[in-house]
């Protein structure tokens, strides 16, 4: 999957994502970087809306499962997350996230030898000053890919 197909499917599936303005600006195998526009995520105290974090956190972890395997074979739900805040964010968001390919075939392994099952990233949002701003883990559910 290219940038521009991972790009349609993770943006233009979800309308609330794609009103969000979330753009992808990476995703190759191991490696996405997804950002968020600050404008339309103010909340009532003009702080970004915490929806906001889990939004660009559990889409950037989604796309990373999807740059580094394809769709082919699993696609990935969200089964549990757990966000932190640590300080407030006024600006962009940011989310990278990296994966070695050594550590994608560890984490697929007991996926396939399953037909399904839990997979776990340790995540960040930086703002505009690389701060980070929110960190999760999120457990996305790998099913296999209905046809």
């Amino acid at each position: 999957m290219d940038k521009d197909e991972g790009t349609r499917y993770i943006v233009d599936t979800i309308p609330w994502v794609k009103q969000s303005g979330l753009c992808v600006e990476v995703f190759v195998p191991g490696h996405v970087k997804l950002t968020v526009p600050v404008a339309n995520h103010l909340n009532h105290v003009h702080i970004v809306y915490a929806g906001t974090h889990f939004m660009l956190m559990e889409v950037a972890g989604a796309a990373l499962c999807m740059a580094t395997y394809g769709i082919e074979e699993f696609v990935p739900l969200n089964k549990q997350m757990t966000i932190r805040y640590h300080k407030p964010a006024l600006t962009d968001l940011t989310c990278e996230l990296h994966l070695s390919a050594d550590k994608a075939r560890e984490m697929l392994q007991p996926i396939r030898a399953r037909g399904k099952g839990d997979w776990i990233l340790d995540m960040s949002v930086t703002d505009a000053s690389g701060s980070v701003v929110s960190s999760a883990t999120c457990n996305y559910y790998l099913i296999p890919t209905p046809h």
